[in-house]
């Protein structure tokens, strides 16, 4: 996972964002991972001497890497991101402080580290993305987790994949959010299996 690479040689996982001299989010951890999953040139092509829409910037917004979306279910020049960080100070995505892997004191195996999403409607470049003060628990709404497939899928800080079923309660998905919450949480039978394949799911019928 290119934010597991990213942590291994910067010593944290990548921020949120970097803001710009003006104070504003500028870049997308999305772009500073793009070394790591094999998009060195278009990262070195991307100028962080201006924001995420500046001149140079925005002439790269078609070439986004097919990881930032689904395998099925939306168009192939889209230019949205599907997976998305969930951004606030009790969630593995800090918007001031660098987060290590070893912070994470409910475990890296219940701890999410990246969801899928539909409807947000987030630039692949954008330094937007989920926030945890306003994050909606149901699935397969914009503010929240959802995708194309009968079961949204989430990555943790362990490397593995998750699907989440409609049994899977708000004080669950809070509980895998957050990194340092204390909650106990069963492995099973509480709406988040294991998943082998992320693209080995049904899709929803529209």
């Amino acid at each position: 996972m290119a934010v597991a690479n990213y942590h291994d040689v910067h010593g944290h996982l990548p921020p949120p964002f970097v803001r710009g001299p003006d104070g504003r989010p500028w870049h997308s951890w999305r772009v500073l991972v793009l070394p790591y999953i094999e998009q060195g040139r278009l990262h070195d092509r991307y100028k962080f001497d201006e924001p995420w829409d500046g001149p140079n910037n925005r002439l790269l917004a078609s070439e986004m890497p097919r990881l930032y979306r689904f395998h099925h279910g939306v168009p192939d020049d889209t230019t949205v991101s599907n997976y998305l960080a969930v951004v606030g100070p009790e969630t593995a995505w800090h918007p001031t402080e660098k987060v290590k892997f070893a912070d994470m004191l409910d475990g890296v195996s219940k701890t999410i580290l990246i969801v899928e999403n539909a409807g947000a409607g987030v630039h692949w470049m954008e330094p937007r993305d989920l926030t945890f003060a306003d994050f909606d628990y149901r699935l397969n709404t914009p503010a929240g987790i959802g995708s194309p497939h009968t079961r949204p899928g989430v990555a943790l800080a362990d490397g593995s994949l998750r699907m989440l079923g409609p049994e899977i309660t708000p004080d669950v998905l809070r509980a895998l959010l957050t990194v340092r919450g204390g909650e106990p949480l069963a492995d099973t039978g509480t709406g988040w299996e294991l998943l082998p394949d992320g693209r080995d799911r049904p899709l929803r019928e529209r």
